[in-house]
């Protein structure tokens, strides 16, 4: 057998690894970590094993097992311009939440919206963990990891973000209800879509962390 088809036979077996452990490690952390309702500790013990999780992938996995770098997983150069186009993007997305609020409210459900008065009743600290959580952790996992290992496995990065959008979204029922999950799907599609055209996690990180900002650092200092 020649040298890099035993190399690609390797990589494979560490991707399906690497994915395997992320996603059912996210799960848990969300399913089982967090009982519902969920309380400043709990949050706190799951972003934590997240993190974990996440140095471990970078430091370690990634460099010392799969034997590669973080270009690997969409930490390409940056460029100005995903600042802007991350603004963009997150507008858009704003405006397509607003009108899935009102489509979620005429069938009966509760927009994302309505979670904010919950998420106002966490610690600053818990919030500010949140907000780098999603902006970074998520990015990595969701994005960047989950996106590039799958189309690496499967040679399609339609497939690949298809299941992006669906997991990233299904991790969230639990603690969101189904309303608010459903909105999460519509910033879920924005941020496959984004990191498929430019394959690069930074304007994703943008677009995310603008979310998160408004989310859970503005919007608790607006509306105690």
């Amino acid at each position: 057998m020649r040298l890099d088809t035993k190399l690609e036979s390797t990589n494979k077996w560490t991707y399906i690894v690497g994915l395997t452990v992320i996603l059912i490690s996210e799960f848990i952390v969300r399913y089982l970590l967090l009982p519902s309702p969920a309380k400043d500790i709990h949050i706190r013990i799951a972003l934590g094993v997240e993190w974990l999780i996440f140095l471990t992938l970078l430091f370690y996995w990634i460099p010392k097992v799969e034997r590669n770098n973080i270009e690997s997983i969409g930490f390409r150069k940056f460029r100005w311009r995903y600042l802007w186009l991350g603004v963009v993007v997150y507008l858009g997305v704003l405006i397509a939440s607003i009108g899935s609020g009102f489509a979620l409210e005429s069938i009966g459900l509760e927009p994302i919206r309505s979670l904010q008065s919950m998420i106002n009743q966490y610690s600053p600290l818990t919030l500010v963990g949140l907000f780098l959580t999603g902006t970074v952790v998520e990015e990595v996992f969701y994005r960047g990891y989950l996106i590039e290992r799958i189309k690496f496995l499967t040679g399609k990065y339609w497939l690949a973000g298809i299941v992006s959008w669906l997991v990233f979204t299904l991790v969230h029922i639990k603690f969101f209800g189904l309303g608010p999950t459903l909105d999460v799907s519509v910033l879920s599609a924005a941020l496959v879509m984004i990191y498929l055209k430019e394959k690069s996690i930074w304007p994703c990180i943008v677009i995310h962390g603008l979310n998160g900002l408004f989310v859970y650092l503005i919007f608790p200092l607006l509306v105690p």
